[in-house]
């Protein structure tokens, strides 16, 4: 099912980075790592959010997604060289566990289910990258939800996701996907129940991000 597509950090990960890894708490706002800087370790989000963004020289801010607890950021650890390709800061107070690639790959040699549940998960974000880079086309958020929820009543009729699935699969917060799928109600759009919700105006739906649905 398309569910199975968003993010589902695999119990056994989860236990080596909160057994092994050190616990980190950030207060909203504060950095957790910058582009161009040295790349040593992975981080999994235990609570909070995480936003990931791109800084111009003007100091303005371009946000590419956010990431929510059960994931992880920082897999650049495991490039060559191991260099931070963007920004990452927490949008509200957030308890991360770090632990470094050498760390994790000790522990992979060890226990090689290790290393086949993070090539694993990491399979399923490059699945998720590809959906921001197509919905990255639309640059209002309203574009890209709709998008989604016509996308996906194609293929089922009712749609199993909640808000925050949503919001990362489109690359924004769940505050802001909550706030449009309300509008939606009430515009007659879709109709939502606890973590499903059922398209009433499909077309309505196409008119707003104009017909690029995503195949």
């Amino acid at each position: 099912m398309f569910e199975e597509r968003f993010i589902q950090f695999n119990k056994e990960l989860t236990n080596l980075f909160m057994k092994h890894g050190k616990r980190e708490v950030y207060r909203a706002h504060q950095i957790i790592f910058i582009k161009n800087e040295q790349a040593n370790n992975l981080y999994y989000i235990e609570k909070g959010n995480i936003r990931v963004y791109i800084p111009y020289r003007d100091g303005s801010e371009r946000t590419l997604c956010y990431f929510h607890p059960g994931t992880i950021i920082g897999e650049e650890a495991f490039a060559t060289p191991p260099i931070r390709i963007v920004c990452t800061n927490s949008m509200t107070e957030s308890r991360l566990y770090r632990l470094s690639a050498k760390e994790i790959l000790a522990f992979a040699k060890q226990n090689p289910k290790i290393m086949e549940n993070l090539l694993s998960f990491f399979m399923k974000k490059i699945t998720l990258l590809h959906s921001w880079i197509f919905y990255g086309q639309f640059k209002k958020n309203e574009d890209k939800l709709a998008c989604l929820i016509y996308t996906l009543s194609c293929q089922q009729n009712k749609i199993s996701l909640s808000h925050e699935q949503m919001a990362a699969v489109t690359g924004m917060s769940r505050v802001t996907a909550t706030r449009i799928l309300d509008s939606f109600v009430k515009k007659g759009l879709i109709s939502q129940q606890y973590k499903t919700l059922k398209v009433l105006n499909a077309e309505a739906l196409r008119d707003i991000f104009d017909h690029k649905e995503f195949y």
